[in-house]
Parts: structure tokens; C-alpha cells; sequence
């Protein structure tokens, strides 16, 4: 395999290190700018080159030792130290606003994580088959038919999580158990829940969770076709099949299957900055509503509260969760936000946006620019597509303030708050 010697110039938008080789771009991650590397070249072609390094030849003052023999595949930073991430991440919220949405932006604040590792509600290991045994495993990065085995697991997730999980693997190995796809932990932050749920391809077993520590499990089938973990049937549940969590004043619970946010103490940060900047409203809508956190955050100042989902399981949690807290002002509906009907739009005081990484469908955005809801709080864990629809909202909306706040630390990764006045 070719090796060439690299100096990194800077970090892309994308959290990857770059650099230059004979006229040709090269990417690499766990490299810090300033630093002079042997790269092991993966993919060349006409002007670019995808690279792995091989040795740092010369460090930067910001490099710090990696806790986990893993890193480049789980979280690439770890090597940076913490305060230069911050700083990383608030250059390149400002550079991605400037090219993605022409706009030159003054952060209100940036908020780091208190915690840079165990912060995580949620992850998944792939399976490692060697020798008839089975071992945890990430997918390379870069390539995802290679794997790095987890002797310890993860540090993004509690030791108390990782403990278990191995406790689970001890018995997998000891059922013989084949055919298995991944195991996905989630931990509670605030009460001792932990679920796991363990995916196979192969529909002709059963396994028998008898770990006492765990608060509920599922044994699920996922087709073996698809690389994603897909829930496509439950062949046994045991314990709790939901999770409680405590957010600011609100009793949250929330099915294995939906999605939660992974950062709970800086979920609670910007929900606060939300309050901050809310007033009374008569009519509220929360969009891509998950189970309806942000949304039950702002009962207080909102007459109505209508939230819509594309998952149906998690609107039902919305509903058991506006009971929990007390909430009767509200609506839930299952359907895909850009699907939804322009009524639900009309005469909106404040529209909540918290889409996924792919960011706003253009119907929605087209609509968005029909019915001119007076305010929207846009949280989003991409600031790129973030970004992006902010242009195509800006000529009407102005941006009263924005916020980075470090969801994934040790990451590349970084969650945005926008707060939007119609003009």
C-alpha cells in the first residue's frame, strides 16, 4: 500500500483533516491542523486522496493522547484537546453559514458538553464472528466491510452500559446463538434504565435475557439485506419496553425503537434557551416531534401545542408523556412533516423544527414561506442543511440569534439552535 508524508492545513466542514500531495487534496482524520503525518493512501483518484494515518511526524500542541485503540471509528477528535474542539467547531459553524446560506454570523454563545465521555444515551455494536465466537465491533470508518474489534467497548456510553453489554455477550456465546446483526444499548441519564436490544437475521432461535440489571430487552428480527439495524419484527420482549428519562420539569418515557437526543444535560440547555426566548402563544406546532419533549417544555407558554410525527410509536409516547406532565392543550398526529396539510400552518405563532441530519424537505420549506409562521426555533444536529434551508428562509426571516452547543464531543459532530422572526 503507497505511503506519502502530508502537512494538514485545516479541518473540512465535514470534521475530516486536510491536506495537499503533489497538486491533489488529501483527506484523513485524527489529525490536527498544523501536523505533518505518514498517510497510508486508501483511495486515489484524479485530484483527491483518501488516506489513514500511519504515524505523526510532527505534533500540534493541541494533541492529547487517545483513551481507546478505536477512536477513528467511533470519535475521531479524541485526540484534539477539548477547548481547541470548541474553538474548531464555532470557526466552522461561521464558515458553513457563509457558504451554505451567504450569511455572516455572530455565535451568542457556544456550550460545550459537561461531560466528553459517557454522555451518550444510546449505541450500537456490530457483531465480530471469529472462531464459532462472537465479539463487539465498530465498522471501520471509511470502510464498511472491514471491522475493529471492541475488547472493552465504547467510552462514549457509561462503563455501567458496557459492563452489561459484555455480561450480555458472555451469554450469547454460551447459547450459541448465529446469524446476529447488532446489539443497541440505551441508557437513561437521570434513573438506571438500560435497555438492549439484540438483532438477528436468522428468525429460527430465541434468546432468553436474564441479566437483572437490565430494565427491559428485545430479541428483534432485521433483514439480513439491509446494513442499517432495522426493527422489522419483534420475536421476544422481556421487561420494560420503554425508558424514563427526567428533562427539566417533565417525566419523559420513550420506546427502545424511537429516537431520543444523546446528550441530555445539553438537550436540557437548549430547551432553556427556547424558554428564554418564548413569550405567550396562542397555537404552537412541533414538527419531526419525536416523542414531544420540546414541544411539553413550552406548555407553559402555549395555548395549543400541535405535534406531528412521522413515527407512530413515538406519537403514542407523546400522548402518555402530555399525560405524565400534566398537559391537555395539545394535539398529536402521525404523518410525515412535509406531508402535512397547509391548515396546520395557518395563523402559527411559533413552528419548531428538529429534523434529521437530511434537514428540511423543500415542500415543507415552500410551505413554511406560504403560511409565515411568525417564529420558528429550528435545533438541528447537521448545521450544513441547516444552514441551507436557512437561505432559502432568510429573505423573509430574520436571525435573531443563533447557538452551537456540543451534543457529540470528541466528534466532529455539533447540534444548532436558531432562533427565527418573520421579517
Amino acid at each position: 500500500m503507497k505511503e506519502i508524508i502530508v502537512e494538514f492545513e485545516k479541518i473540512g466542514h465535514n470534521g475530516v483533516s486536510i491536506g495537499r500531495y503533489n497538486g491533489k487534496v488529501v483527506f484523513a482524520y485524527g489529525i490536527l491542523p498544523g501536523e505533518r503525518a505518514k498517510i497510508k493512501v486508501i483511495k486515489e483518484k484524479r485530484n483527491l486522496i483518501e488516506g489513514e494515518v500511519e504515524e505523526i511526524l510532527e505534533k500540534s500542541k493541541f494533541r492529547i493522547k487517545e483513551k481507546e485503540d478505536h477512536f477513528l471509528s467511533c470519535s475521531p477528535w479524541q485526540v484534539f484537546d477539548y477547548s481547541y474542539q470548541i474553538e474548531i467547531k464555532k470557526e466552522l459553524l461561521k464558515e458553513i453559514y457563509f457558504q451554505f446560506a451567504q450569511r455572516q454570523i455572530n455565535l451568542n454563545d457556544f456550550f460545550s458538553s459537561p461531560k466528553i465521555f459517557g454522555y451518550r444515551t444510546k449505541i450500537e455494536y456490530s457483531f465480530l464472528e471469529e472462531n464459532g465466537q462472537y465479539f463487539y465491533a465498530f465498522h471501520k470508518r471509511g470502510d464498511f466491510k472491514e471491522k475493529i474489534k471492541l475488547e472493552e467497548g465504547c467510552n462514549l456510553i457509561s462503563d455501567e452500559a458496557n459492563f452489561i453489554a459484555f455480561e450480555i455477550l458472555k451469554d450469547i456465546n454460551e447459547e450459541k446463538l448465529s446469524g446476529l446483526k447488532s446489539l443497541i444499548i440505551r441508557k437513561s441519564q437521570r434513573f438506571r434504565d438500560i435497555h438492549i436490544s439484540l438483532l438477528t437475521f436468522q428468525k429460527n432461535q430465541n434468546f432468553k435475557f436474564q441479566n437483572k440489571n437490565l430494565s427491559g430487552a428485545a430479541f428483534i428480527y432485521s433483514r439480513k439485506e439491509s446494513p442499517a439495524s432495522t426493527f422489522d419484527e419483534v420475536i421476544s420482549e422481556y421487561g420494560s419496553v420503554d425508558l424514563r428519562e427526567k428533562i427539566l420539569d417533565l417525566e419523559i418515557r420513550y420506546h427502545y425503537s424511537s429516537f431520543f437526543q444523546n446528550n441530555v444535560d445539553l438537550f436540557e440547555k437548549a430547551l432553556k434557551i427556547m424558554q428564554e426566548n418564548s413569550k405567550e402563544f396562542k397555537k404552537v406546532v412541533d414538527l419531526y416531534s419525536g416523542v414531544g419533549v420540546i414541544g411539553l417544555s413550552l406548555k407553559n407558554f402555549a395555548k395549543e401545542i400541535l405535534f406531528v410525527e412521522i413515527d407512530k410509536t413515538a406519537i403514542e409516547y407523546t400522548k402518555i408523556n402530555a399525560e405524565l406532565n400534566n398537559v391537555k392543550n395539545f394535539k398529536a398526529i402521525n404523518l410525515p412533516s412535509e406531508k402535512i396539510p397547509k391548515e396546520i400552518l395557518e395563523n402559527v405563532d411559533l413552528l419548531i423544527l428538529d429534523p434529521p441530519r437530511a434537514g428540511l424537505h423543500k415542500k415543507l420549506i415552500k410551505l413554511i414561506l406560504e403560511q409565515k409562521p411568525k417564529n420558528i426555533f429550528y435545533l438541528s444536529c447537521n448545521p450544513i442543511t441547516q444552514a441551507r434551508d436557512f437561505g432559502l428562509l432568510k429573505d423573509y426571516y430574520e436571525l435573531n440569534k443563533i447557538y452551537g452547543l456540543d451534543f457529540y464531543p470528541n466528534t466532529p459532530h455539533m447540534e444548532t439552535l436558531l432562533i427565527l422572526k418573520l421579517k
